[in-house]
C-alpha cells in the first residue's frame, strides 16, 4: 500500500484564493426535488383515452420487404390501428437532409419502405388500448423478408460494391480535407517519421436511467400535434417534423419535463415522434405514447459514431516533438445520416488537441452501412478525435522510447504561449497543460504506481498505466459548426419562449441553432402589475409574434398563448 497523495486541489485552492468551488462538491439545483420523489417524467403522464404502441423490427441488417400483413393484429380485441412503412411514405415526405450533395437524394422515413437497411429497423406499429395488447398485436404482424448482403464496414462500403440507397447512387455522405500548415516540408525535414497502422474507434451508445418516451396527441379539431416527451432538443426536431408531416411548424407543441439522461442521444427521437403522430391521426385523435425498451435502445436508439484511421504518418523532431501529422479518416454514420454530416465537421474544433503542433493534413470521409444511425453521444464526434491524438502521442513515444509523461511535456501547448491560435483558428484563451499533468500525476500517486508496475513485471503480472489529455469545444453543436447545404428548406434559426407567470415576467428570445458559426441572443423582459393580467397576456402575445423563423419558403413560426 502507498501512503495517501498529498491533497493537491486543496493547496492549489488556497494559493489562488479560489475557494470549494475548484474540485468540491456542490449541491444540485434540482436534487432535492427529485430524491424526494417529485420529479415529473414522460413516462408518469397518463392522459384521457390514451393508446400504446409497440414497433415491429427487422431482424435483418439489409433485405427487401416483400409483404407486411398487419390483418392478423388489427382484428386482435383491443387494437386500434396498425401503420406500416409504405402507408407513412404515401402520407409524408422524406426526413431532411443536412448534408449537401449526395446525401440530399437519400429518402429518410421513419419506417422501413421497401427496404430495411439495419437490424431493428421498424416495418410496422401496432396500437393499442394497452401496453399488452400492443405487444401482442405486433407478434401477429407476418414479414415477409428477401435478405440481401450487408455492408458492415465503411472503408467497405466506400468501395460502392453493396449500394444502400440506390438513388443516391452511393455510400459515401461526405468527404472534406483539412489541411494546415507545410505539410510536405514537415516531412521532408523531420528527424524522425513514424507511420502508424489502422486504428478503430469501435461504436457506443449511452445508456440514460429513462429511455425515450413519446406520447403524440394530432387533435382533428384544430389540426395541430401535441407532444409530451423527453427529446432533449426540440426546437431541432420541429423543423424536421414540420417538413417530414407537411405541416406548419408552427402547428407543433412539444412540451418536456425531466429528462430522465440524454447524453444527447434523445436528440434524434424525432422518427419515433413522427409516427406517433400519424398513428394518433389514424385513431381519431387519440394520444398514443410509446415507451421505448431497454432492448429497443440498444439496438435502434443512435449510437455514437464509428471511426476508422488509416495511413497516419506523423514527423517528429530530433527532440520527440510533433511536427506534422498526416491522415484519413473513415466515420461510419450507419443506414441513414440524419443528424450527420455534422460530425464530419466539429470534430475540427479540438483539430490539434491540448499539443502544438502546426501542420496537418486530414482527409476526412463518411460513408452509410447497414447499422444503426448514429446520433450526438456525449463528446460527440471530438472524443473521436483526440483518442487518435492520444493514440498518436502514445505510440509515437513508444517507438522513439520516451516515457509517456515526458512526451506530453514535450508536445504540450506551453502555459506562456497562451491565447493559443490553432493552425485552424481556434483560439485556446488559457491552459496550463503541464501543471495539470502534475497535479494528476500526485492524486494518483504515479511514481508509487510505476514502481508497483515494475514489481508485477517480474512477477508476471500486468499492469497499465495510461494518461489521457482531452479539452472540449464551448457553446452547442450548430454554433461551432457551418455546413453550406442550398437545398435546406429552412435557415436554421429557431425560436424558444420562456414564459413565468408567478412574478408576472415574460421573457422571450430568439437563438440561432442550425448551419451556424454564430449565436444570436436577444432577449428583452415585460413586467406587469399583478392586477392587470390582461394587459400581461396581451403584451406577451406580441412580444412572442415578433419572433419570426427566419428564411426558407415556409411561413413564419408564431407561439400562440
Amino acid at each position: 500500500m502507498f501512503a495517501e497523495a498529498p491533497n493537491i486541489v486543496a493547496e492549489e485552492e488556497k494559493k489562488n484564493g479560489s475557494g470549494p468551488w475548484v474540485g468540491g462538491s456542490l449541491p444540485r439545483k434540482e436534487e432535492n426535488r427529485l430524491l424526494r420523489g417529485r420529479g415529473k417524467f414522460a413516462d408518469d403522464i397518463k392522459l384521457r383515452e390514451m393508446l400504446y404502441l409497440r414497433f415491429v423490427r427487422s431482424p435483418y441488417a439489409h433485405a427487401r420487404v416483400v409483404s407486411v400483413d398487419t390483418s392478423a393484429a388489427e382484428a386482435l380485441p383491443g387494437v386500434a390501428c396498425a401503420i406500416t412503412g409504405k402507408e407513412i411514405a404515401a402520407q409524408t415526405q422524406p426526413f431532411i437532409e443536412i448534408g449537401p450533395d449526395h446525401a440530399q437524394k437519400i429518402r429518410d422515413f421513419p419506417m422501413a419502405v421497401g427496404k430495411v437497411l439495419y437490424q431493428g429497423e421498424p416495418v410496422a406499429t401496432v396500437v393499442a388500448e394497452s401496453p399488452s395488447l400492443a405487444d401482442d398485436g405486433a407478434e401477429l404482424v407476418q414479414v415477409e423478408y428477401e435478405p440481401l448482403e450487408p455492408v458492415v464496414e465503411a472503408e467497405q462500403a466506400l468501395t460502392d460494391r453493396s449500394i444502400l440507397h440506390e438513388e443516391a447512387g452511393t455510400n459515401r455522405v461526405w468527404n472534406g480535407v483539412w489541411e494546415y500548415g507545410d505539410v510536405e516540408r514537415a516531412f521532408k525535414e523531420a528527424a524522425y517519421v513514424v507511420d502508424i497502422g489502422r486504428l478503430h474507434f469501435h461504436r457506443f451508445s449511452s445508456t440514460p436511467l429513462e429511455n425515450n418516451v413519446v406520447i403524440a396527441e394530432w387533435n382533428p379539431k384544430d389540426d395541430r400535434i401535441y407532444y409530451w416527451c423527453n427529446n432533449s432538443f426540440p426546437s431541432f426536431a420541429i423543423q424536421f417534423l414540420a417538413a417530414h408531416l407537411k405541416i406548419h411548424i408552427d402547428k407543433i407543441r412539444v412540451q418536456t419535463f425531466d429528462i430522465g439522461g440524454s447524453f444527447g442521444i434523445k436528440i434524434t427521437s424525432y422518427p419515433q415522434m413522427a409516427v406517433c403522430a400519424l398513428a394518433s391521426k389514424k385513431a381519431g385523435g387519440r394520444p398514443v405514447k410509446w415507451v421505448e425498451t431497454r432492448s429497443e435502445h440498444m439496438v435502434s436508439s443512435a449510437h455514437g459514431n464509428e471511426r476508422t484511421f488509416r495511413n497516419t504518418r506523423v514527423a517528429l523532431d530530433k527532440n520527440g516533438v510533433i511536427t506534422a501529422i498526416d491522415s484519413r479518416h473513415i466515420d461510419d454514420c450507419g443506414a441513414y445520416p440524419r443528424y450527420e454530416p455534422l460530425g464530419c465537421v466539429i470534430w475540427s474544433q479540438v483539430f490539434c488537441g491540448v499539443y502544438r503542433f502546426k501542420n496537418a493534413r486530414i482527409d476526412f470521409w463518411q460513408a452509410v452501412t447497414n447499422k444503426c444511425p448514429v446520433g450526438p453521444n456525449r463528446g460527440y464526434s471530438r472524443m473521436q478525435h483526440l483518442w487518435f491524438l492520444e493514440r498518436v502521442v502514445d505510440i509515437c513515444a513508444h517507438e522513439l522510447g520516451i516515457a509517456p509523461d515526458e512526451m506530453r511535456l514535450r508536445n504540450y501547448i506551453r502555459p506562456e504561449e497562451f491565447p493559443y491560435t490553432t493552425p485552424n483558428g481556434c483560439v485556446y484563451d488559457s491552459g496550463n497543460y503541464p501543471k495539470m499533468l502534475e497535479v494528476a500525476k500526485g492524486l494518483i500517486g504515479w511514481d508509487g504506481w510505476k514502481k508497483k508496475q515494475t514489481e508485477a513485471r517480474k512477477e508476471g503480472r500486468m499492469i497499465g498505466i495510461g494518461i489521457g489529455t482531452t479539452l472540449d469545444s464551448g457553446t452547442n453543436n450548430f454554433g461551432q459548426s457551418q455546413i453550406i447545404n442550398p437545398y435546406a428548406p429552412f435557415s436554421g434559426n429557431s425560436q424558444g419562449a420562456n414564459c413565468k407567470t408567478r412574478n408576472h415576467l415574460c421573457t422571450s428570445r430568439r437563438r440561432r441553432t442550425q448551419h451556424s458559426s454564430r449565436h444570436d441572443h436577444r432577449a428583452h423582459r415585460v413586467r406587469h402589475g399583478a392586477k392587470r393580467p390582461h394587459r400581461l397576456l396581451r403584451n406577451l402575445r406580441q412580444s412572442i409574434r415578433g419572433l419570426r423563423f427566419v428564411g426558407g419558403s415556409r411561413r413564419g413560426t408564431e407561439t400562440q398563448i
